[in-house]
């Protein structure tokens, strides 16, 4: 009768599990490093808290208006900002535009396992992929999108990011208010634990670019996503990736010669 008992237990517990988001799994089951408590403590230590303007006087991307604040439920923007790429000087603004169109977990979560699909934020729903990437000619940036999904990682189908509405979520961002440095160290680094940016030494090393914007093989399936093959050409080979894959490090300078390679 244990048996039996201990079974249904196990059979309850898994079915949870199915439908808890990935990354709250990982968080509850983090074992942290010493180097990752150390690359938290400094990242805790840095961090300001940012204040977001109503209006920009100039627009953050070239010929581009609407909304800075993209999906705010996204669970990172209880401590990022809605443009979070600001130390890379050469490629931040490349970086954030993508933020318009792919969640954070895209890029900073690894798992060969997981598949990709468009989630819209507001309803909190995934939704199919048809015209919602902003890759045509004679394209009108004056127009936003009408809704703002995001494309992001799933795991049988179940999405692996948190979102804020999220139960564990608001339990997270509790144990923050109450925390003291020390026990704030620890939580970021366990919430960070799960991503690749313990790879190197530099905080929340995201997915190279080369691995979307690649002709021969992307981590992305965008015909699945939508995308025409038109589109699917543009973002493979587009040249921006491409000119920044000359330059390994900040030292290096920009030259005509690279950017007509």
């Amino acid at each position: 009768m244990k048996i039996y008992f201990l079974l249904f237990l196990f059979i309850v517990k898994s079915a949870f599990a199915a439908d808890v988001p990935l990354h709250q799994q990982q968080i509850e089951n983090a074992s942290v490093t010493q180097k990752a408590v150390e690359l938290s403590a400094k990242s805790v230590r840095e961090h300001k808290d940012i204040e977001i303007k109503e209006k920009f006087v100039i627009p953050p991307f070239h010929k581009q208006t609407g909304e800075l604040e993209t999906a705010p439920q996204s669970f990172c923007q209880t401590c990022h900002s809605p443009l979070p790429h600001q130390k890379a000087l050469r490629t931040r603004t490349f970086n954030n535009m993508h933020v318009r169109f792919i969640a954070c977990e895209t890029c900073h979560y690894e798992n060969k396992k997981f598949t990709y699909q468009w989630f819209d934020m507001e309803k909190q729903q995934p939704v199919l992929g048809q015209n919602l990437l902003r890759i045509v000619k004679n394209i009108d940036n004056e127009n936003q999108r009408l809704t703002n999904p995001k494309i992001g990682p799933f795991l049988n189908n179940v999405r692996i990011f948190l979102l804020k509405s999220d139960e564990f979520s608001n339990q997270i961002e509790e144990q923050w208010k109450h925390a003291n440095d020390s026990e704030k160290v620890t939580l970021h680094a366990k919430i960070h634990a799960p991503m690749n940016w313990q790879k190197t030494d530099q905080i929340h090393q995201g997915t190279p670019c080369q691995e979307c914007h690649n002709d021969k093989k992307s981590k992305l399936d965008l015909s699945k996503l939508g995308a025409t093959s038109e589109q699917v050409q543009a973002i493979t080979t587009h040249i921006i990736p491409r000119f920044l894959e000359h330059y390994k490090n900040d030292d290096q300078r920009i030259t005509i010669r690279e950017m007509l390679r």
